[in-house]
């Protein structure tokens, strides 16, 4: 039976995909259903037809899942960050499990692989060390918020719960603030407007914030005393817990949040984060996990993997959060990471906590391997952006230096398998995946997975 756009329909949900819609098929054909859990029942109406499958939103619940709770985000319905805000947390945790074993038996063709249950986070609330604020004109309004799910119209925001709540704290005074002024948000279909974006990063050990000002161009005269005078009387509210303030100018009209010029407005232009005796340095734009409790749970794993092995590679290394931990139990390490900020702050680490078997490469790795990585290494440490390793990558490990072991962390299942089984082909086979959840109220899960030939 075909449904058109606008069709009602009763639908029972057998399953959730990696972006928590809820799965329900109509004679084989395949609805998504977001906000909907496994077992339930819906009416539903048909919001998007494709050939191989529709979407449809809830219009009523007929039967409601045990595990289904009440969000407590009061925009969580219309937000792009949460997903999952409306199932209990051990749900959440049994769903990411079902999520890994998906990708690693279907993408991945793993007959066989010992996959660890979900190690629940230590904070499911407020446990989110990053912010990006979007600032927008959109409809003859300013907007400041999160864009919402799919689409890049900004669903105005007051708090996030899953954020810390000292950003919380910045980010309500930053807020009034900026809204009580007359400077302008961008507007992206004219490429006009000064404020693009706000991003506060925390420390959750040193509890401190900073703040970055990313503007479409240079301020003038008037508009930088403005924006002085509310960073400023930001500091003087939230004292002590206002670290430093940064401008920085990205006049592109793409989607990347950062230009190429910052400049420190007043304060520091670091964070310092302590894990046990290790004090990681990091900058605003640095990429640096969001829940530091759970990475360093992470960390300890990985490098408990890796204490038997002599010479390390590792790439995508950021800041050197993981890198301190592998340097501790092996020889030496070569430390790739492409983003400069990133690297200067990797080298800053290395250095300040008396670390000197560290080999720091400023590249991009599918690179770097290339001309600057060469010798023999006993173990590689991969962890990748969500789209995973480049090819070139893959193969340098599998062809080229062909250690015995490879750890793959990553915080995308499908592109976890996909490179898993490229790895397979290359005569690697996958000992044991050990998923954290590192993001909890949404769909997405760390994995650390270890391949041996």
């Amino acid at each position: 039976m075909k449904q058109n756009l606008g069709d009602e329909i009763i639908l029972n949900i057998e399953n959730v995909d990696s972006e928590a819609r809820g799965i329900a098929r109509v004679d084989g054909y395949v609805i998504f259903v977001p906000g909907a859990l496994i077992g339930e029942t819906v009416t539903a109406h048909i919001v998007e037809r494709k050939k191989h499958y529709s979407v449809a939103k809830i219009k009523s619940l007929l039967k409601a899942s045990p595990y289904r709770v009440q969000p407590r985000c009061e925009v969580y319905e219309a937000c792009g960050g949460c997903n999952m805000q409306h199932a209990s947390y051990d749900h959440q945790v049994k769903v990411k499990s079902s999520l890994i074993e998906d990708a690693i038996i279907r993408i991945g063709k793993w007959k066989e692989a010992d996959i660890a249950p979900v190690i629940p986070s230590f904070l499911v609330w407020g446990y989110r060390n990053k912010a990006i604020i979007q600032a927008r004109y959109q409809k003859g309004k300013r907007k400041l918020g999160y864009f919402a799910r799919g689409t890049h119209d900004v669903v105005n925001l007051k708090a996030c719960p899953i954020l810390d709540p000292l950003i919380n704290l910045v980010y309500a005074n930053l807020r009034n603030a900026v809204l009580q002024s007359d400077l302008s948000f961008y507007d992206e279909e004219r490429g006009e407007g000064l404020i693009r974006n706000f991003v506060l990063r925390s420390s959750f050990s040193m509890k401190k914030i900073l703040l970055a000002w990313i503007l479409s161009r240079e301020p003038d005269d008037r508009e930088y005393k403005m924006i002085s005078d509310i960073s400023n009387g930001l500091y003087k509210d939230v004292s002590p817990f206002l670290g430093g303030v940064q401008i920085n100018i990205n006049p592109s009209k793409g989607n990347f949040i950062w230009g190429s010029k910052t400049q420190s407005l007043f304060g520091e232009d670091v964070l310092v984060e302590r894990f046990e005796n290790i004090k990681l340095r990091f900058g605003v734009s640095d990429f640096f996990q969001v829940n530091v409790l759970q990475a360093f749970r992470m960390f300890e794993i990985v490098a408990e993997l890796a204490k038997d092995s002599k010479h390390v590679l590792e790439l995508y290394s950021g800041v050197g959060s993981m890198t301190a931990f592998l340097a501790s139990f092996c020889n030496d390490v070569v430390a790739v990471e492409e983003w400069r900020p990133a690297y200067e702050s990797l080298v800053s680490n290395m250095t300040n906590n008396g670390i000197n078997n560290v080999t720091a490469i400023c590249g991009k790795a599918e690179d770097v391997v290339k001309t600057r990585v060469s010798g023999h290494f006993d173990i590689v440490v991969v962890d990748p952006p969500r789209t995973g390793c480049h090819k070139d990558v893959l193969n340098f490990i599998g062809r080229v230096i062909s250690p015995k072991r490879v750890i793959y962390v990553s915080c995308n299942p499908a592109t976890l398998a996909r490179d898993s089984k490229i790895l397979n082909e290359y005569g690697y086979n996958m000992e044991n995946a050990m998923p954290l959840d590192m993001f909890p109220q949404t769909s997405h899960v760390e994995s650390v997975v270890l391949l041996e030939k």
